[in-house]
This record gives structure tokens, C-alpha cells and sequence, in this order.
């Protein structure tokens, strides 16, 4: 079974398994018996349930689940909680897609091991069960089973590490007789294991192995072959005829389990498709760094373990060695700088040493533009040509991470496009934000990118890849009857407020450089704002998108001074960074950690509605909310005064959207013009399934797969900073006086609540009534 994508196989692999039931309950009135391995390692095992889930969703045809037994190949004896243990990854998958459904699987018909018992007794138990079962069934074994083939060649827990140098384990293990085990792995989460041994595979019809992404070797070791492989360079999906290869002799002499089942029976391979003409290369330059270990590694981990990257890639980590002389190694870097911050992503030991396999480091010299080294070009060279090994003369492709500090950016893409580039190839690079300081310094780092095309450059604002942002586009678009709503007519003011409960203590000195307005307003918010008040672009595409986010940046005027209150919450000056920053200048820094500011878009859907923009740190919570307030019913309408409704869209935390509207008050009492206010709720998690991925993990897709939507272009970064640099300019001059002062946890200065109420926003408490100067 080939399949092209994860999500290919899992629809294939089960309808290879639905069909063969069908098929049997079609051709005898015996029952189906089903069995399972759930493999090792969160990556494996979600698999395994993806499959497993499809099946009990399969309904092309009608299947009786009550003449369906379902058995275990292995279990996990001792697991910590059911996730580890394979009887929950078959109820979470196979009974709870069949409960959906509406069908009822009987529970007499879910054989598992006792694991209460000892583990002997638990093993020779089930042993005794399935017995029972096949005989009770008239039946040598099972009618199809599946698996997943280990990295270590290992079939269900039959483990060569268990039987190695050990010939009585082997033939335990090899018997044609039906055994259960007890085996133990130090390569795996749960030591200790219950499986069945490679007998009940030979008394099987329909044998199902899975192969993970590394296992090429195993097309070798089979006594059968198919006349392709997903190596080869060949588009069939369909199952073909075996031909007979010579059996090669296992290094060492071991037999490794799928070797010796092929010399007995056919096996149907499952694999998604490898790509034999294309090579990627990810490579993080300064994989050594805070960004690298805390972010970037994290989710390209995550990807790996959500089966979504490529099977043909390399991640290379990049460090200088000036700066990072403990890592020499990949195996530093691992240790002394990664290790921690997966592993609180994974605890299971199976999943770091598949993506361990795709890891190298490299060191590579980038150093200061104004102070340029040799070395840097030789160590570039080197990097160059190690990344042509691993392409192995295929197409290489290379995106490059700058997981560096902005000054370092130019030189980087320099030496990428002079020494790093492939001769057949892409080259993409994702850049970090800060994109400049101020107007003129956005300007010089889109000179300094000039060497690359537009196409090929990715401005990370991982705003822009949280899920409730991506749905903004789809509410505003896909819902017909928002393109009149969002409308001067109708639309009071539109508010984003960024609120964090944290201050900038161990930053303070970075932030001190930066403060609340460029670290988030002209860039996130911005952001935000733009795809609230877009019009609709000619097409989803990332272009047309982005154009659209250009022509509402170039019609919002520079923010004034006086449409801007900024505030510094007390002790910010107290911070060890601080003390240290301004003790010989004689005076205090009048960086802001809040503002807020009112903007205004000059065009026919938003003249005249005011666009308030909040942002603090160490305020009284943390959330990212955009409200759009739409304006109040005349005063002796038909209802009377009545509080304004409101559509709000929650970035964080608890992402949601929900509809402040009015409706009649309930009750026996209640006369004909009572009304209340009550909330619409899209209630948007219901449906979620799994996980959702951070929007690192998004992002870092979005460049492998060559998708720009979410990225920020030249344009857009020039004309935020345009929007911003006289306010900044202004706050920052000599003459500018101090940010007015603010207690921790609080709401923020006073003086930005009236600015808020000038432009006609009203807090309105859950009842409706009108709250003042209570902000969000």
C-alpha cells in the first residue's frame, strides 16, 4: 500500500482492512478476527490510531461489527496511564470512531490481557484466551492483523535486543506454534511487554506492516519482494504480484522478525511514498541560541511527531563556535541545549531518537557586518558542501532559520547566496522579527535581503499563525452578511487589546531598547487590525491577500501624540538591567511597557471609526481580544436606551468568538419591551480533534510546503513603521516627558481609560450596564 500523504495511508490502510472485512463476512459465517499492535512512540502510535479510527469511520460499505472480534498483538505491561497502554489506543480510535457512528461494539469481543495479573500469569492467560478464541472460531489464528516495523526490526514486541545471543528466546519467538511472551525492551517507553510470538503471524491470512520513514532496509531483508518500493521512482498505489529475491544473510547471523515471517507468507507493506528526486535541508543558523532551543527545535519536533514533515529531510543545527564553545557536537547540542525543552513536548525516548536520526550540527562562523571574518566563508563552504552530501545529487532544496540576533541578518543571507546556495534548488529563508528599529532601519534590512527574491524571504509574526487569527478571514469572507455589518454605518469603534500579567523582569535590558509599541503594536496589532478591515482580496492566494493588507496600511494615517497615552508600571526602572543601563546617565528611561493608541483610516467602509489600540505588561491578566462595537439604537427607539452590541474574536487565551446581542428578558413578569443581553457563542472547539498546532509549528510548515499566506512582505513592514516612527520619534526626543506611572496588575494608567471613552467605547458589565472607565 503507497500512499502519498500521512493522511493518504490512513484512508488507504483502512480501506484495505474494511474491504477484507467485508469481504469475509460476504464469503463465511465465521467471525472476523482483527488484531492490533500499537507500535512505539507518540509518532508511530498516532498512526496506528489514525488508521484504526478511519476503519471504524469506514462506510462505503456496510460492515456487521458484532461478527468482528478485535485481539492484541502486545500490550505494555506496567504503563503509567492509558495512553501508554494499546487497550486505550483501540477504544480511543477503532470503539470511539464506531461510537460516533452509532454503533455498539460488544465488549465480550475486545480481547486483551489481564494486566492485573503477574506478568507471567498475565502472559500464559492470554495465551490460554486465544486459544479459546481460535478454537472457538475454528480458526489457525487471526483473519488480518497489523503492525508497525521498528526502527530496531522489531514486529509487534518482539524485540531482536530481547532474543539476541539468546537461542531459546529465538525460538520461543519463531515457533509455529501460537506462544505468548513476555519480553523486555531498553529502546522503548515500558520496559516490559506481553506479546504474541511470530507463530500466530504465520496462522494469519492477511498480515499489514507499517514501515516507519527510516526503514529502507527492510525492502532488503525480505525473502519477497515487490518489483518497487516507495524508493523508487515509481507512481503505482495498488497492490502487485511478489517476485522472489534472494535472501540476503543478516549481519552478524541475527534473524530479524520480518525476514523470517516473509520466508513463510506474503506481508502487505504500508508506506507513504518517498519523494526520490527531491532532498530538503532545514538548517537553523544560531541552533545554539534562546530562540533555537525554546521555539524553533520544540516545533520542528512537534511536526516530526504529527507525521506532517518530509520523509526525504535533514535538520542541520548551525553555531558559532566563537560564541557556543561547548557544542562541538550534535550531540551537545542535544544534550546541553535541546534536550530539556523536548523532551517536556515528549517524554517517550522512542520519538527523540527517530528525529535524533535527522539531526546534525555544524559549526558555522557569521560574524559582525562591520568587523567581517574569513572564517565565515569557510565555514559556509563547508556547511555548502555537507549539504550536498546529504542531497546525494538529488534536487536540495534549503530553507535557512535565522534564529539570530537582527544585526547578524545581512551578512547571513550574504554568505547563504554567495558560498550556500544549491545548484539545483530552492533556497527560502525565514527571518525573525524585529524587521528594523525604526523606518530607516526596515528600509536598510530590505536592502540588506535585496540579494534574495521577495518569494524566497519569510518574515515570521507568529501572530499571524495562531488559529483564531487564521479564522478571521474566513468569518469576515465566507459569511455574506459580515461584508455589510463590518461598515462606518454600523461600527462604533473597533478595539484589539494585548494584555500580559507578567512584567519584563530577566528581558527588561532587550526590552528597554524596544518598549510595548514596537514590540507589539507595530507589528502583531497592526497585523490584527489589517485583516479586520481588509476588503476582500481577489482570491486566497498569498499575494492577493497581502495586497489587500497593503492598501489598508497605506490609508491609516500617522498616529498624533495626542490620540496616544503611554504608561510604565512602577519598579520597571527598579530592574537590574535597568539600574545597570542608565546608572551613569543620571536618569530614569522613559521606555513605555504600555500604550494606548487611536487610529484612523482614511477610506468609505472606515472613515470616522476610531481604532483603539491597548497593549501593556504586568496588567491585571493576560489575553488578546478584538472587539468590534457597533453603535447604539437611537435613545427612544422602539426598546429605549439599551447597551451596544458587540462581535468579539478571542486570540487568547481560550480562543473563541462570540455576539453580544439583545434578546427578551424571560419570565412570567417580564413585559413585552424587556430585554437583556446575552452572548451568541461560536462555540469553535467542539469539532477540534486532537491538538492544535502552535504557530511556530505553522509557520515552519507554511515555508517547507512553500505557502507565503502567513508571512509579512517588504511592503507591509515599511508601512507599519511609517504608521508609527513620528509617534516614536516623539516619545522618544529629549523633550518628551515620562510615561505616566502604573501599579502592577492593574488596568493601566488612568489617563488611557478617558482617552478610551473620548472615542466613544463603552465597558458594559454582563447585564448591560454601562461600566465607566472600566476597561477590557
Amino acid at each position: 500500500i503507497l500512499a502519498q500523504t500521512e493522511e493518504d495511508l490512513s484512508s488507504k490502510a483502512a480501506q484495505y482492512i474494511a474491504e477484507r472485512i467485508v469481504k469475509h463476512q460476504k464469503s463465511s459465517a465465521s467471525n472476523f478476527i482483527l488484531g492490533h499492535s500499537g507500535t512505539n512512540g507518540v509518532a508511530r502510535r498516532g498512526r496506528a490510531k489514525d488508521v484504526f479510527a478511519a476503519v471504524g469511520a469506514w462506510n462505503a460499505q456496510p460492515i456487521d461489527w458484532s461478527r468482528v472480534k478485535v485481539i492484541l498483538l502486545d500490550e505494555r505491561y506496567g504503563f503509567q496511564d492509558d495512553d501508554d497502554r494499546n487497550a486505550g489506543l483501540v477504544r480511543n480510535s477503532l470503539l470511539k470512531a464506531l461510537q460516533k457512528q452509532g454503533v455498539s461494539f460488544p465488549e465480550e469481543n475486545f480481547l486483551v490481557p489481564d494486566t492485573s495479573k503477574s506478568w507471567e500469569d498475565c502472559a500464559a492467560d492470554y495465551e490460554k484466551r486465544l486459544r479459546a478464541l481460535f478454537e472457538a472460531e475454528g480458526a489457525a489464528g487471526p483473519t488480518l492483523v497489523t503492525t508497525g516495523l521498528g526502527n530496531d526490526g522489531s514486529l509487534a514486541s518482539i524485540f531482536p535486543e530481547w532474543y539476541r545471543n539468546n537461542p531459546e528466546r529465538w525460538a520461543q519467538a519463531s515457533s509455529r506454534e501460537i506462544k505468548v511472551l513476555c519480553t523486555e525492551t531498553t529502546q522503548f517507553e515500558v520496559s516490559k511487554r506481553i506479546t504474541v510470538n511470530l507463530g500466530l503471524f504465520r496462522h494469519t491470512e492477511h498480515v499489514v506492516v507499517f514501515l516507519g520513514d527510516r526503514n529502507k532496509e527492510a525492502w532488503a531483508e525480505l525473502s519477497y519482494a515487490a518489483p518497487f518500493s516507495p524508493w523508487d521512482d515509481d507512481e503505482a498505489f495498488a497492490e502487485v504480484p511478489r517476485t522472489p529475491v534472494a535472501p540476503p544473510t543478516p549481519s552478524g547471523g541475527e534473524q530479524l522478525p520480518l525476514r523470517y515471517l516473509t520466508n513463510y507468507k506474503y506481508v502487505c507493506m504500508a508506506q507513504v511514498k518517498k519523494d526520490v528526486n527531491s532532498h530538503l535541508s532545514l538548517v537553523v543558523l544560531g541552533a545554539a541560541g534562546d530562540l533555537a532551543k525554546k521555539k524553533t527545535f520544540p516545533s520542528i519536533f512537534n511536526l516530526h511527531m504529527s507525521r506532517v514533515l518530509p520523509s526525504n529531510m535533514s535538520i542541520v543545527g548551525c553555531g558559532n563556535p566563537d560564541y557556543d564553545k561547548d557544542i562541538l557536537t550534535t550531540e551537545d547540542l542535544l544534550e546541553k541545549r535541546l534536550k530539556p525543552y523536548l523532551l517536556a513536548t515528549c517524554s517517550k525516548p522512542s520519538d527523540l531518537q527517530d528525529f535524533v536520526q535527522a539531526l546534525e550540527y555544524i559549526p558555522v562562523s557569521i560574524s559582525h557586518p562591520s568587523n567581517p571574518d574569513p572564517k565565515d566563508f569557510e565555514t559556509m563552504t563547508k556547511l555548502h558542501e555537507r549539504l550536498k552530501t546529504l542531497a546525494e545529487e538529488r534536487n536540495d532544496n534549503r530553507v535557512f532559520y535565522l534564529a539570530l540576533p537582527p544585526f547578524l541578518f545581512g551578512r547571513a543571507v550574504e554568505l547563504i547566496t554567495k558560498v550556500c546556495s544549491p545548484e539545483k534548488g530552492s533556497v527560502r529563508v525565514i527571518v525573525e522579527k524585529p524587521f528594523g528599529h525604526d523606518l530607516q532601519t526596515a528600509k536598510e534590512l530590505g536592502r540588506q535581503l535585496k540579494c534574495l527574491q521577495e518569494s524566497q524571504i519569510y518574515r515570521i509574526d507568529h501572530y499571524l499563525a495562531k488559529n483564531m487569527v487564521l479564522n478571521i478571514l474566513t468569518l469576515r469572507f465566507a459569511n455574506r452578511e459580515f461584508g455589510r455589518l463590518f461598515h462606518a454605518d454600523n461600527v462604533a469603534n473597533v478595539r484589539i487589546t494585548f494584555k500580559e500579567d507578567i512584567n519584563v523582569a530577566g528581558r527588561a535590558g532587550y526590552f528597554d531598547g524596544y518598549g510595548i509599541i514596537r514590540d507589539v503594536m507595530q507589528n502583531h496589532l497592526l497585523q490584527l487590525l489589517t485583516l479586520v478591515l481588509m476588503e476582500a482580496p481577489a482570491s486566497l492566494k498569498a499575494e492577493d491577500v497581502r495586497n489587500e493588507k497593503v492598501k489598508v496600511l497605506k490609508q491609516i494615517r500617522c498616529v498624533e501624540r495626542s490620540d496616544c497615552v503611554v504608561g510604565q508600571y512602577e519598579g520597571y526602572n527598579d530592574d537590574e538591567g535597568i539600574v545597570a543601563k542608565y546608572k551613569d546617565k543620571g536618569e530614569k528611561s522613559k521606555c513605555p511597557t504600555f500604550a494606548t493608541c487611536v487610529l484612523y483610516l482614511d477610506n468609505e467602509r472606515w472613515s470616522g471609526v476610531p481604532l483603539i489600540m491597548k497593549a501593556g505588561k504586568a496588567l491585571e491578566t493576560r489575553s488578546t481580544i478584538v472587539r468590534i462595537q457597533f453603535k447604539k439604537a437611537p435613545p427612544h427607539s422602539l426598546f429605549g436606551d439599551q447597551p451596544q452590541n458587540e462581535l468579539v474574536i478571542r486570540i487568547q487565551p481560550e480562543e473563541a468568538i462570540y455576539y453580544r446581542m439583545l434578546a427578551k428578558t424571560p419570565g412570567l413578569s417580564s413585559r413585552a419591551h424587556d430585554v437583556q443581553r446575552t452572548v451568541l457563542d461560536l462555540d469553535l472547539r467542539k469539532n477540534e480533534v486532537g491538538r492544535l498546532p502552535d504557530a511556530y509549528e505553522k509557520l515552519i510548515h507554511d515555508v517547507i510546503q512553500g505557502e507565503s499566506h502567513n508571512f509579512v512582505r517588504e511592503d507591509e513592514v515599511e508601512e507599519g513603521w511609517r504608521i508609527f516612527d513620528p509617534l516614536l520619534k516623539s516619545l522618544e526626543s529629549d523633550e518628551a516627558p515620562y510615561p505616566f506611572p502604573y501599579a502592577q496588575g492593574s488596568r493601566g494608567p488612568e489617563q488611557a481609560d478617558e482617552l478610551i471613552e473620548n472615542q466613544g467605547f463603552r465597558r458594559y458589565s454582563a447585564t448591560g450596564v454601562h461600566e465607566s472607565l472600566v476597561a477590557d
